[in-house]
């Protein structure tokens, strides 16, 4: 069993990653306009602003995670067999 075992899980499935990372980021941004209306208008917004950006977050760097996983397993893969020299 290999120490990346949770890495190679997320770099199987990138359009589940990439699900989860704009889920992420859609709570990020909510949480964002938030805090900002509770700047201009009422000032208690921004605490479930917080909360929803700390919300956000978790997803988001998780697909990431995943997207980047895949993209340097895809690049690291040996070239194919008929590059191959030895054969």
């Amino acid at each position: 069993m290999s120490k990346f075992n949770w890495l190679n899980r997320l770099a199987d499935n990138p359009n589940k990653s990439w699900a989860r990372f704009k889920l992420g980021l859609g709570i990020f941004c909510v949480g964002a306009v938030l805090i900002l209306l509770g700047a201009r208008y009422w000032f208690w917004l921004q605490i479930p602003g917080l909360l929803l950006i700390a919300i956000g977050i978790i997803p988001a760097i998780i697909g990431y995670l995943g997207i980047l996983a895949h993209r340097m397993t895809a690049g690291f893969k040996p070239p194919p067999s008929s590059f191959d020299k030895d054969n």
